[in-house]
């Protein structure tokens, strides 16, 4: 049951150890929707966008983090494969998408919350609990899947950084003017 991982994550990362991508795909699409409801609960209640533009931001939110989860998964596996040896794909994609949610239900209650008075006082407590147990699963998630230990899973996660940053300094390196 995946809000198993919200007060007991270990039983849930002990049960992907064994593959069955229909699971880790079915909490990636979960994680996904609960996350895209927070975040159209936060764009309702702040920016009050009108029906077309709440519609454009939900779904570039929606496939976009569905494409960045796999992405992440892939460049994660890749990096922490080659520090262990051991881990592919699917440990990879396992590790990003237990990790990812608590934080999305917590941004789906989080939005829910910032609806009523002094909610929004709620709303950052709730973030900042799905952010930590989020941190927390997604290295305790890459020691047991990848059997590394937590350095060598934070090796791996700079590692996977890399290319991101790279990309990122070079496009505000292009916007600056200094590269033309």
């Amino acid at each position: 049951m995946m809000f198993a991982l919200l007060y007991d994550p270990l039983s849930e990362i002990r049960a992907v150890k064994h593959p069955s991508y229909s699971k880790v795909l079915l909490y990636l699409l979960t994680s996904v929707l609960f996350a895209t409801v927070g975040v159209f609960f936060f764009l309702w209640r702040f920016l009050e966008p009108t029906t077309a533009n709440a519609v454009s931001y939900v779904l570039f939110f929606l496939f976009g983090s569905l494409g960045a989860l796999l992405v992440t998964s892939f460049f994660l596996s890749v990096a922490l494969h080659v520090l262990d040896g051991k881990g592919g794909f699917y440990e990879g994609l396992a590790m990003v998408v237990l990790s990812a949610v608590a934080p999305s239900v917590m941004v789906f209650f989080a939005g829910a919350a910032a609806f009523i008075p002094f909610g929004l006082a709620a709303s950052v407590l709730l973030l900042a609990f799905g952010c930590v147990l989020g941190a927390a699963t997604f290295f305790r998630a890459g020691k047991e899947l990848f059997e590394l230990d937590y350095a060598g899973v934070f090796i791996g996660l700079l590692i996977a950084s890399m290319p991101f940053v790279c990309a990122s300094l070079m496009w505000w390196l292009s916007k600056v003017s200094i590269i033309q």
